[in-house]
């Protein structure tokens, strides 16, 4: 893959701007890989072991990561949006809530991006420590940890730096790595548990709390596939404009559905073996010691394939904002702010909470958000001012006042039904509890946000729906 504006190890020109057709160099088979390597990280283990923790028991829980995966449908069509317009998200939404408008929307998108990468780099942390200590490593914890980050920082950091075309070029080599040694320690592990007893619950439970755990748990691990909604289609806007979009959908759903569901199912059957809570050493008891070393190589690879193409998304975010730089500066920006914050997690945070609060928080704003600019797409066709979109002041007004009015109360209506029905540890929505603690959040969110713009854009529906503004 080369080309002159998106060279692979060379800059990419192109930022948060649209990408003619002529520089598109990214081909449908590409998809696998960039989506197989993204999602085979550490945090879907986790995610999996959700459901036995709320005391599921596996078949329930298996059931919860089929289930919890679906919303990857949405991120499919999501991706035909972003092919048709060459634009990344956060740039594209200004077509409804204007450049000014937007720029809460590209702030949580960037807040939520710079999370992504914290997460995924305190898990790779964690398997790069109990890596050194079983090579016999023998410096100080404090060194070692700055050590460890300083390593995932600057490989995924300075990939995404690089571009579009370099992330690509180096997934496939992550995407067949990666899951021939999940794939190894997966059948290793299969093994040993207990299917006889897998119907057998860790709490007795009743029936209502079966189902509200359930639910609990698909949100949780829906978290996800609709999390992608503000940065998972930009990864796909190489693509020449007029590729099939039935095509676009079914690789994308399908290369981020199967790695999805087969890693949180693991999650959910190492949940039986013992405690998981670090789902780096808590396998450890359980694999011959050659295996974990390799396993622990696979979680730090993982670690940085999943954190690049955030990366790439945060520079992206950080321009939308108005940080008039070029793309890989904005990057490298984002870079040194997840250092600091990595650090902070690392010494002073404890991580656990920090991820289970910000999963609640953010389903209750991106689900809508998606449910919002992917229904405005439909209506338009996926037809954008392009050259609007990075100008103020235009006239007629990108997203006139009456368009932008509608997008923000879609948004709020879904958010605010969020919030309603939501559980998590942070907080928990009086409609959920009177549900008996049954998370809705990440079911009604997109639906209530993408149905409210649906219906109150009628009167403002023409057959082109330019998004210029009446």
């Amino acid at each position: 893959m080369s080309g002159g504006s998106n060279p692979v190890f060379g800059v990419e020109a192109r930022g948060f701007e649209h990408i003619p057709d002529a520089e598109r160099n990214m081909t449908l088979p590409q998809i696998a890989p960039l989506w197989l390597a993204t999602n085979m990280n550490v945090l879907s283990i986790v995610l999996g072991c959700v459901g036995i923790t709320l005391g599921l028991n596996l078949w329930w829980a298996l059931a919860a990561c089929v289930v919890g995966n679906l919303p990857y449908a949405y991120l499919g069509f999501a991706s035909i949006g972003t092919v048709r317009a060459g634009l990344p998200v956060t740039t594209l939404t200004r077509a409804i809530f204007g450049i000014r408008g937007n720029f809460p929307n590209a702030f949580f998108g960037w807040v939520s991006s710079l999370a992504y990468e914290v997460i995924g780099t305190v898990l790779g942390v964690y398997a790069l420590l109990a890596l050194m200590k079983v090579l016999g490593w023998h410096g100080s914890a404090t060194a070692g940890k700055l050590l460890a980050t300083l390593i995932l920082l600057m490989f995924s950091g300075g990939v995404a730096m690089l571009g579009h075309a370099t992330m690509i070029f180096l997934q496939r080599f992550f995407a067949v790595i990666l899951g021939v040694v999940l794939f190894v320690v997966l059948v290793r592990t299969c093994g040993q548990v207990d299917w006889s007893h897998g119907g057998m619950p860790h709490t007795p439970l009743t029936t209502k709390t079966v189902v509200a755990a359930f639910m609990t748990a698909c949100g949780l691990i829906a978290s996800q596939p609709i999390g992608f909604l503000f940065n998972g289609p930009d990864w796909v806007r190489y693509l020449p404009t007029a590729t099939s979009g039935r095509q676009i959908f079914y690789r994308v759903f399908l290369w981020t559905l199967l790695p999805s569901i087969a890693l949180t199912a693991m999650g959910a059957m190492w949940a039986t073996l013992g405690d998981m809570s670090d789902p780096v050493a808590g396998l450890k008891p359980f694999i011959p010691g050659w295996l974990f070393v390799i396993y622990a190589f696979a979680v730090v690879g993982g670690a940085m394939a999943s954190n690049i193409p955030v990366f790439y998304s945060s520079g992206l975010s950080l321009q939308s904002l108005g940080l008039n730089v070029r793309r890989w500066t904005a990057t490298a920006v984002d870079v040194l702010v997840s250092t600091a914050i990595v650090i902070y997690i690392l010494f002073v945070e404890d991580f656990t909470t920090a991820l289970n609060d910000f999963v609640a928080l953010l389903l209750v704003w991106v689900g809508p958000y998606g449910g919002v600019w992917m229904c405005d797409g439909v209506l338009r066709r996926w037809v954008y001012p392009t050259g609007a979109v990075h100008r103020s002041g235009v006239s007629p007004p990108l997203g006139a006042p009456d368009r932008r009015l509608l997008g923000w109360i879609s948004l709020s209506a879904g958010m605010a039904v969020g919030i309603l029905t939501m559980r998590s540890p942070l907080y928990d929505g009086p409609i959920a509890m009177a549900l008996g603690g049954m998370d809705l959040n990440w079911v009604l969110g997109f639906l209530v946000g993408g149905g409210s713009y649906y219906v109150l854009s009628t009167p403002l529906r023409r057959p082109s729906w330019d998004g210029v503004g009446s």
